[in-house]
């Protein structure tokens, strides 16, 4: 016969076993058979927020061992962060569209400083949900500049001068220096 492992106990800690001793918890109840991962990753969060460490959030949460407790808790404070942040932003964004109800009757009658209270809240609305990001350019289709470096002899610049042109390169300027280091040619 197979030994029973009792569930695990849940409740309010007041002992996390961190100084030595037993793990005390107030109020304890078994953790159902069949909890969901959501459920156990929350119970897991507030654990950890508790004190708890990792292993003893997975004894006491049926965790196979304490990474499996750590991978509940950053999923769930994963998940809770971006429910929050989509949730807090829906929020701000319809005290916003009510800014703009209350200043929009006088928008219309031409009321300038109602205008750039307006225009500003209009500005949070987009940077909420950043439609004023910077806009990606194609400009391959465009004109294109051609810089040539020619190191040695003027023909050598004259040549790579002769095929920009052929390319349909716009030439802007072009000038042969002469380089200070070498001895000029005759």
């Amino acid at each position: 016969m197979e030994d029973e492992v009792d569930p695990p106990i849940v409740g309010q800690i007041i002992n996390d076993g961190t100084d030595g001793n037993e793990i005390e918890i107030a109020n304890p109840s078994r953790v159902r058979a069949k909890m969901s991962g959501m459920e156990r990753s929350r119970r897991a969060i507030a654990l950890k927020l508790a004190g708890a460490s990792y292993a003893q959030i997975a004894e006491n949460l049926g965790y196979h061992d304490a990474s499996g407790a750590r991978k509940a808790v950053v999923r769930g404070m994963k998940s809770s962060l971006q429910e929050s942040s989509t949730e807090l932003r829906r929020i701000h964004y319809g005290r916003l569209e009510h800014m703009l109800m209350l200043v929009w009757p006088d928008v219309n009658k031409g009321d300038l400083q109602s205008m750039q209270a307006a225009l500003n809240v209009m500005d949070r609305m987009e940077r909420l949900y950043g439609l004023n990001a910077a806009e990606k350019i194609d400009v391959s289709h465009g004109p294109r500049e051609t810089v040539i470096v020619a190191d040695g002899e003027k023909a050598a610049y004259i040549d790579a001068l002769k095929q920009a042109i052929e390319e349909e390169h716009d030439i802007v300027e072009a000038e042969i220096i002469e380089d200070e280091e070498q001895p000029a040619q005759p």
